[in-house]
């Protein structure tokens, strides 16, 4: 249980990490009455700000001096960001920090005192109970928040030292984390590790603020000298800080982040953005996996990331997902990566792998297209090709009918059949399964809208969902949707973006595509259902 409680997880104006340079100003010491010193207004040169919250239950107090080692746990994590950011040539880049105008080694830090006591915020489940009363908090005080980033510190329930503190949430939930605070936590007396039992956490702090700021884990390459602090590097940090970083994966995330950009004119995560494939080639031979594509987009891209992850267990929770990335955007709408087989574990090999491909937003969302593989032979076993296609316009397209569609279960831009044909690849069609659960086989009626020549046709996968892709299916074509002549039975792949060619050209205005199974992944779902992004012909 000390284990799970200690590492938990799911998720130029900083201060030297020297002790004896981080004396405080006497005149912002501590009075003898042991109040508060006056520390003036808040300040930053940034317009987005990490929100630093103290959430006190309402059957104890804050633990002593809470704000002062608070801010010295913040500046000291906000220079580690910064350094790592630096060693990707990402330069003047950390998350944005209130300080005082008196003194800048204090940071803002936010009092919110719940409602019930602390036996209502366990570690399992108390993050999101005490997260409803923050946000309650600021929304009755708008002017407290001031970014979508938040960490909250939880004073301990179990210990006042590193050894045996713990009993509160720890772990990342969106874009806020959970830690957790005790009266010996004080980086004063960090000293690169040789003093670890006050500073015991940071390591997990540290890695749990990287999933308040969009870090999913990630591990470091096999030929790397050095473990990734999105994977187990919050376990070693304490002994070795010098040995754990972040990926450039990580680094690039960070790049887009609202808290990590001192100018506000991008409104970040505000637009879903819209990316479509135009060719995908993805291969390996015994030296190397390789990836290309060029692809449409509505939000610039400007970074790459290739997440190959073995799945050792149904619950490993990502944190061997072995990552390659890249800031070369070619021409702006093309990627090309040479990944070596020597940066995945040899121990991994024997595990399927999914394949993650996470394309970077400048608005710091991000799209991403799925697929999966084995070692076979001592390679990837994965031979994807798309080709490049001239897709009919869509404009004058009609849904002429659908066996069933779920119009309320997967929200109000999800579900129902007209996504299919709105050009947008993250909504999607799903047949129905709320209050009727019709089986296989489903279908789907177009009308292009005129007679087109046809020569096959492109399928968008739903990106989050593999159970219930469509795979073997059935093509019907009509002029006038009432006389049907069946062209062709084939198999739509599981990869997130597909082509079926048809044995010949044909010309139609009507099309209707019966969908006989869906792809399964073999965990035991009952796949009765299926879905779709898009559909598009050439």
């Amino acid at each position: 249980m000390l284990m799970v409680a200690l590492w938990g997880c799911s998720s130029p104006e900083t201060e030297s990490n020297n002790p004896d340079e981080n004396v405080k100003d006497p005149e912002t010491e501590l009075p003898d009455n042991g109040q508060e010193p006056d520390l003036g207004n808040y300040i930053s040169d940034y317009e987005h700000n990490l929100n630093v919250v103290y959430f006190v239950p309402s059957d104890i107090d804050p633990l002593d001096n809470y704000h002062e080692r608070i801010s010295g746990i913040m500046t000291f994590m906000q220079k580690w960001y910064k350094d790592e950011m630096t060693r990707y040539g990402i330069n003047d880049k950390t998350f944005g920090l209130l300080k005082s105008e008196k003194d800048p080694s204090y940071v803002k830090v936010i009092l919110v005192n719940g409602n019930h006591g602390q036996e209502y915020y366990p570690y399992e489940g108390g993050g999101g109970k005490a997260g409803e009363e923050i946000k309650e908090y600021f929304s009755e005080n708008p002017g407290e928040s001031s970014g979508a980033h938040s960490i909250v510190f939880l004073p301990s329930r179990e210990g006042d030292n590193g050894w045996d503190a713990g009993g509160v949430p720890f772990y990342g939930i969106g874009k806020w984390c959970y830690a957790l605070d005790y009266t010996n936590f004080d980086m004063k007396y960090w000293q690169d590790g040789s003093q670890q039992g006050n500073s015991l956490w940071i390591g997990g702090t540290i890695h749990e603020l990287g999933h308040a700021l969009n870090l999913p884990h990630n591990k470091h390459q096999a030929t790397d000298n050095w473990t990734s602090m999105m994977s187990w590097g919050n376990h070693e940090f304490n002994d070795n800080p010098d040995g754990v970083h972040l990926t450039f994966a990580s680094a690039l995330i960070l790049n887009n982040n609202q808290v990590m950009n001192k100018v506000g004119s991008m409104p970040f995560y505000e637009q879903t953005p819209s990316l479509n494939p135009i060719s995908i080639r993805l291969f390996a031979d015994a030296e190397k996996l390789y990836f290309r594509a060029k692809f449409e987009t509505d939000i610039p891209v400007n970074g790459f990331i290739a997440y190959n992850d073995p799945k050792t267990s149904s619950s490993d929770a990502d944190y061997n997902a072995v990552t390659w990335a890249s800031r070369n955007i070619i021409n702006g709408d093309s990627i090309s990566l040479d990944m070596p087989l020597s940066g995945i574990d040899s121990d991994f090999r024997q595990y399927p792998f999914d394949l993650r491909l996470r394309f970077l937003h400048e608005n710091g969302n991000f799209s991403v297209w799925n697929y999966s593989y084995d070692f076979v032979d001592g390679k990837p076993d994965i031979d994807v090709e798309l080709k490049e296609v001239t897709t009919l316009s869509k404009d004058n397209w009609e849904i002429v009918q659908v066996s069933s569609e779920e119009l309320n279960g997967e929200g109000s831009e999800n579900g129902a059949a007209k996504y299919l044909i709105d050009g947008d690849s993250n909504t999607f069609w799903h047949s129905q399964w709320q209050g009727a659960q019709p089986g296989y086989p489903h279908h789907f009626t177009i009308d292009l809208g005129a007679v087109e020549t046809v020569k096959g046709f492109l399928f968008n996968q739903r990106s989050n969902k593999f159970n219930g892709r469509i795979k073997d299916i059935e093509i019907e074509i009509s002029d006038d949707a009432v006389n049907w002549t069946k062209i062709q039975s084939g198999t739509v792949g599981s990869s997130t973006v597909e082509t079926l060619d048809l044995n010949e050209s044909q010309l139609f205005r009507y099309f209707k595509i019966n969908i006989l199974t869906g792809h399964d992944n073999g965990i035991g779902e009952d796949i009765f259902f299926t879905h779709l992004a898009e559909i598009s012909a050439y």
